[in-house]
Parts: C-alpha cells; sequence; structure tokens
C-alpha cells in the first residue's frame, strides 16, 4: 500500500508538473495582440481560416520543444545561446533583448489603452505587479501564470463561444499570405519566448506534452478568437482590437484582456530584468528604470503600430533563429560528434598497433652500463 500511495503521488506530481508548464507557456504567448485580436488579424487574413492555424500551432509546438529541450540540454538561456552560437551569440543576445523591450512596450501601451482616462496610471501599477512576480525568476513567473492564465481560458472559451464564422468576410488579396504569416506567427512567439523557454527547460523534467497541451491550447482559443471576429465582419476586422469589438457590451472583456497583458509583460520583461542580475543594488536599480522608462517612451506608438510595424520584423528574425538552432542542434552537434567519435577510435586502434610486450623491452641491468673504477 505504502508504495502504491508513493507510485499514484509521483504521478500525481508529474500530472501537475506537466499542467503548470503548459500553463506557463500559454502566458508567454496569450498576450494583448493575441486577446484582443489583432494580431491574430494580421497574420491570418485567409478565406478559410482554420488549416493555417492549425498548421501554424504545430509549427510553433515544434519551436516551443526545440528551445525547452535547448535549455534542457545546455542548461538555461545565457549558457545556451553562447554554446549554440558561438561568436553570432553577441547578436542573438541583441536580436532577443531588442525583441523583449519592443514587445514590452507594445504591452504598456495595451494598458494605457483598456483604461485610457487613468492615463500612465494603470500601466505604471501593472508593471510594479509584475516585478514583484519576476524577483523571483521562472518560479514567480510560473505562480503568476498559474493564477491569471485560466481566467483567460475561461472567458475565450466561454464568452467566445456561440455563433462563429470559418472564413474570411472579404476575399484576400493572396491566400498565402495567411499561410506565410502562420510560420511567422510561431517564430515570433517562440522566438519572444526564447529566454523564458531555455530557462524553464532546464528545471523541468518533461517538455514534450506540456509544449503540445500549451499550443493545441492557443489553437483553439486561435480559432474562437478569430470565429468570433470574422463573424462581426469589416467593422471588427479594421478596429483597433477585433476581439473587443467582438464582444462589446461584455463587461468582463477588458478585466481580462488587463490579465492577458500582464502575463505577456511578465513575460517580455523577464530576460531585461534579469540582464542586470549581476550588477550592483544601485547600478541595476539605475538600469532596470532605465529600461522601462524607454519601453514607456516607445509605447507612445501606440498597439496598433507597434503590432504593424514591428511585430513582422521580430516574427523573422524568430523564424531565422529558430530555424539555425535546429539546424545546428541535430546537424553540426550530431556530425561533430561523429568525427569525434571516429577520431577517439583511430586514436585507440594507432595505440593498440604500437602496444609492446613486456618481455620485449629490455631489463634495468642491461640498459645501465656496469659502473668503472
Amino acid at each position: 500500500m505504502r508504495n502504491l500511495h508513493i507510485s499514484a503521488s509521483g504521478a500525481y506530481k508529474k500530472d501537475m508538473e506537466v499542467l503548470s508548464t503548459a500553463l506557463f507557456i500559454v502566458g508567454t504567448v496569450i498576450g494583448a495582440g493575441f486577446i484582443s485580436g489583432a494580431e491574430l488579424v494580421r497574420f491570418f487574413p485567409s478565406g478559410e481560416f482554420v488549416p493555417p492555424v492549425s498548421v501554424s500551432c504545430l509549427l510553433l509546438c515544434a519551436f516551443l520543444f526545440l528551445f525547452l529541450l535547448l535549455g534542457k540540454r545546455h542548461g538555461g538561456y545565457r549558457k545556451g545561446v553562447r554554446e549554440l552560437f558561438g561568436r553570432g551569440a553577441p547578436v542573438v543576445f541583441t536580436l532577443g533583448y531588442c525583441s523583449a523591450f519592443v514587445v514590452s512596450a507594445g504591452m504598456i501601451a495595451a494598458l494605457d489603452a483598456l483604461a485610457p482616462e487613468y492615463g500612465p496610471l494603470c500601466s505604471a501599477c501593472g508593471t510594479v505587479f509584475v516585478c514583484c512576480f519576476l524577483a523571483r525568476g521562472t518560479r514567480g513567473l510560473s505562480v503568476l501564470n498559474a493564477l491569471l492564465v485560466p481566467l483567460i481560458l475561461a472567458f475565450v472559451l466561454v464568452c467566445g463561444g456561440g455563433d462563429k464564422s470559418f472564413s474570411y468576410p472579404v476575399p484576400p488579396a493572396n491566400e498565402w499570405n495567411a499561410w506565410g504569416g502562420g510560420a511567422v506567427y510561431a517564430g515570433l512567439n517562440a522566438f519572444l519566448a526564447m529566454p523564458v523557454l531555455m530557462d524553464a527547460g532546464a528545471t523541468r523534467k518533461r517538455i514534450f506534452t506540456p509544449a503540445l497541451l500549451a499550443s493545441a491550447t492557443v489553437c483553439v482559443c486561435a480559432l474562437f478568437i478569430l470565429g468570433s471576429v470574422y463573424r462581426e465582419g469589416s467593422a471588427a476586422i479594421r478596429a483597433e482590437m477585433p476581439f473587443l469589438y467582438a464582444m462589446r457590451g461584455n463587461r468582463l472583456f477588458r478585466p481580462v484582456c488587463a490579465v492577458a497583458v500582464l502575463t505577456s509583460l511578465a513575460s517580455s520583461l523577464y530576460p531585461l530584468v534579469s540582464l542586470f542580475g549581476e550588477y550592483g543594488t544601485i547600478r541595476r536599480t539605475a538600469a532596470r528604470g532605465g529600461v522601462l522608462l524607454a519601453a514607456f517612451a516607445l509605447s507612445r506608438l501606440g498597439l496598433g503600430e507597434i503590432v504593424n510595424r514591428l511585430y513582422p520584423l521580430l516574427g523573422a528574425a524568430g523564424v531565422a533563429t529558430s530555424a539555425f538552432g535546429s539546424f545546428y542542434e541535430y546537424l553540426f552537434q550530431k556530425r561533430h560528434k561523429k568525427i569525434h567519435g571516429g577520431g577517439e577510435q583511430a586514436e585507440d586502434a594507432g595505440c593498440a598497433h604500437d602496444e609492446v610486450e613486456l618481455k620485449d623491452l629490455p631489463s634495468v641491468d642491461d640498459e645501465i652500463p656496469e659502473p668503472r673504477f
């Protein structure tokens, strides 16, 4: 009975780890651009959007698993990037930090857009709230997502139900834009979440199941949101927050959207906050304050401008980085191990041919001449 209890307890802990990791991942993907429908409409302008969304989420699952695996093998983000990219690591770090900075500015802009009557007070309070959890690293981020993500999913699945349109109401100029946009969307989200995913992968035992569960959840939510927006037609599509237009009259949308913004803001601020972890207290505080002030300045562009102008560039960088990481990990590393292993075998074989029997060696007495007096 005791062994059965221990086995059941171990299985329960594994299941809870899978669930918490999946919620952790979903919280990094579902942000203001997602819950508002702005980035979904931008990346999936398709007559029949279900196939592109499904393929995009399969690609997202592969990218999520890749970065979790790289973090598990290389011990986290900073160490992993250095080992993977070598001399190119500074470029990858620069792209990653710039991307995190842009997304942070977008999330700050989203908080201000949700409560414009309060000005920057709402976004300032939200940023302070998120930083309190980030003080504990990935564990604090995991706790934040475990608390907030179920609220987002419940709202999308319950309130986003009802009649839906599973086709774009206006014939798109180029149907292939949705397929290309879907690939960019998957790379964008994986690339933006790369620091968080690699650091999380270093401490997780199971990584494939959470990646699959998280991507499936994102897929279902994306279909619900797009179906609700496209049912409303062109007026919703052209709105700055299309899903808000579809949910107009629903008092829960703004609080839930604010929750989604906070999870995305936490994920984007994580690498920026971690960047200055080795500084002294005064220097660290000044550096983080400067980054936050710069993000507030960029946020004045507005969420729509940031999504339309800057997100596609980040998505292209994400696809390139993900592809290079996969190519390096599975081709160069494998080839390196094969060559290295072959060299060791050849060296051992050469040593074997050069072995000399002890009996063939001259004795010590034969090598030392007799002393002469």
